[in-house]
């Protein structure tokens, strides 16, 4: 079980520093003039205040008629303008530097990211607490950067409080010792306030993302026939607004609980200042200190207690993305997928299925038991059998995606376990019930994605949208293959630039772009549940009448399966029929039960 802890004094500056090694690796520029902008952005201010100090001494001895004190006056005003000119520069500066570290930390740290969950083996993307992970990596991978400037503004406190509390020692020790004992409990309890945020965050997730694809379904105007219809809309919005209210209401109860308390710190850090204050104008009234040193200490006092509060909510707010950190790098310490030296170089000739038994990771239950078959190269066969039988699984088995618990899968006498599963895939096309439609894409796009490692081609395109009966679609058209598949996606004074597929239509999309990756291996899961049983019957037959290809399909339709070379029949994961359609039929068993009402 994978458990968010509490940070340790040690975790804390050891995250820290991880932040701060990581964006010096990724822009060692931006980060040095960081550093020297929190700096200077910190002793910038004290050096205004020092002058301006000096200022008002001197403004009063000119009043009183010192010729001298009346010269240093316009010598004080010059340095405290340029120091205020220098800030203004600096500011400009700082800016600049502040968007690109933002940029470029960022767009680093979400790329490694992304590259490693794609990396990963892919049982992986059916474990709860991995993507668990993964979804509290990626939250913090978005605020990277958020985090460094945060160190960056804290570095700002810590140099501001510090110096102003050194300049008030200056002025008088026990003053500079007292302003220090009022700001420590603000910053204990804005610590704690962050603490029980995070803890809040991290015991909310699921809630949060329940609410998250409620709200989602609740967007999408795809949705709204079946929502209303059903008169779900209602239902959900209420759900939505549960989930989001006791969400809000407890992070405010944690807010609400500290208000006393922050009240009573905030009271201590006033009455300081006020005797801070009160302590130099009896000084200078017994004539003791200059007139500027009211204006010192007054500032001095204000700007160490201010930092320090700044300071306080900068620590809640790195305490709380700093805990992120650790999931970040619990999730980037997560072992990817080994990489094997051998590879397939060839379109396979055999595959083969030894004694092939499966249990999906922490689970008890045996998907498929001691199953068998061999597929020779031009082979079309069907998996059949009701919801639950295996046969998914085994597709994933064969495609490389899940090592069996016991037995191989093997490929031309090597055991895929053996072999770089990558260049196994580059002899597969698969098409599977939960297909992907490239929303953002065209639709000659979404099918030269089946593709990527060659440049697009327009004849392949149009070949593939022939065998999918996606032509006459895209020729209704009028812009053809180069219409965008969602309506949000056209573009401005041009609504014909994009339309709204149907879900058979989609299909079709998606098995256009299978037929264009063109493979020796096809292996298709329910490839066309949307699409009408005439078409289906036509596509097959044309797909079937390849004998250069491998085809493995799972389909409940006859229609469909009857065409296979082989059929193989499981259930509870077992084979328990196989042959030919006219053989399988002739026994009137499982298959001839299962397909019964489809033969009459």
């Amino acid at each position: 079980m994978i458990k968010k802890q509490k940070l340790t004094m040690k975790q804390y500056f050891v995250s820290i520093a991880r932040v701060g090694a990581t964006s010096f690796r990724l822009s060692p520029g931006a980060g040095v003039i960081q550093l020297i902008d929190s700096i200077v952005q910190a002793l910038l201010p004290i050096a205004t205040t020092y002058f301006a100090a000096l200022t008002t001494t001197a403004l009063a001895g000119a009043y009183a008629g010192n010729a001298e004190a009346a010269r240093h006056v316009f010598m004080y005003v010059a340095i405290t303008s340029a120091i205020s000119v220098v800030m203004l520069l600096w500011s400009s500066v700082s800016r600049y530097v502040s968007q690109k570290t933002r940029y470029v930390i960022d767009a680093a740290v979400e790329d490694k990211m992304r590259i490693h969950f794609g990396s990963l083996p892919f049982e992986m993307y059916d474990d709860k607490e991995v993507i668990d992970l993964q979804e509290k990596a990626r939250r913090f991978s978005y605020v990277f950067s958020n985090v460094f400037n945060t160190i960056g503004t804290m570095i700002v406190s810590v140099v501001g409080a510090v110096g102003s509390l050194v300049a008030l020692v200056f002025v008088n020790a026990w003053l500079a010792l007292a302003v220090t004992v009022a700001i420590i409990p603000g910053i204990v309890l804005q610590l704690q306030l962050a603490r029980q945020q995070a803890r809040h965050w991290e015991g909310n997730i699921t809630n949060r993302r329940r609410k998250g694809n409620i709200g989602w379904m609740l967007s999408e105007s795809r949705n709204m026939a079946e929502l209303r219809i059903y008169g779900v809309f209602k239902h959900l919005m209420k759900t939505y607004a549960k989930l989001r209210d006791q969400d809000e209401k407890e992070r405010l109860d944690f807010e609400l609980k500290t208000i006393w308390k922050q009240a009573v710190a905030d009271i201590g850090e006033a009455l300081v200042e006020l005797g801070a204050l009160l302590w130099i104008v009896l000084q200078i009234i017994d004539r003791s200190q200059p007139v500027g040193q009211f204006l010192f200490v007054q500032q001095m006092a204000s700007r160490a207690m201010g930092q320090a509060s700044s300071l306080a909510r900068q620590l809640g707010q790195a305490d709380e993305d700093l805990a992120n950190l650790v999931d970040y790098q619990r999730f980037m310490d997560i072992a990817v997928e080994e990489l094997k030296p051998e590879k397939i170089h060839h379109a396979p000739q055999r595959i083969e299925i030894d004694h092939v038994s499966f249990q999906y990771p922490k689970t008890n239950i045996t998907v498929l038991d001691d199953v068998s078959l061999a597929i020779d190269a031009g082979q079309h066969i069907a998996i059949v059998g009701e919801n639950g039988a295996g046969k998914s699984t085994l597709v994933k088995l064969i495609m490389g995606l899940y090592t069996p618990t016991r037995g191989r899968v093997i490929v031309d006498g090597r055991s895929l376990k053996d072999v770089s599963v990558e260049s196994w895939h580059k002899y597969i096309a698969m098409l599977g019930q939960e297909f992907i439609s490239y929303y953002f894409a065209t639709i000659d796009e979404n099918i030269t994605l089946g593709d990527v490692s060659r440049g697009p081609d327009q004849a392949r395109v149009s070949a593939a949208m022939k065998q999918a009966e996606f032509s006459d679609i895209a020729g209704k058209l009028e812009h053809g293959g180069a219409t965008y598949i969602e309506r949000w996606m056209a573009k401005d004074n041009d609504e014909a630039s994009a339309t709204e597929l149907s879900g058979g239509q989609y299909q079709r999309l998606a098995l256009a772009r299978n037929f264009y990756r063109d493979s020796p291996v096809v292996i298709l899961d329910e490839p066309t549940s949307a699409i009408d049983a005439l078409a289906e019957s036509r596509i097959f037959k044309r797909l079937f009448a390849d004998k250069n290809k491998t085809i493995i399909t799972i389909s409940h339709r006859l229609s469909t399966v009857e065409k296979a070379d082989v059929i193989y029949m499981f259930e509870q994961g077992k084979i328990v029929e196989r042959g030919a359609h006219e053989e399988l039929v002739s026994r009137k068993g499982a298959y001839y039960r299962m397909f019964e009402s489809q033969l009459h």
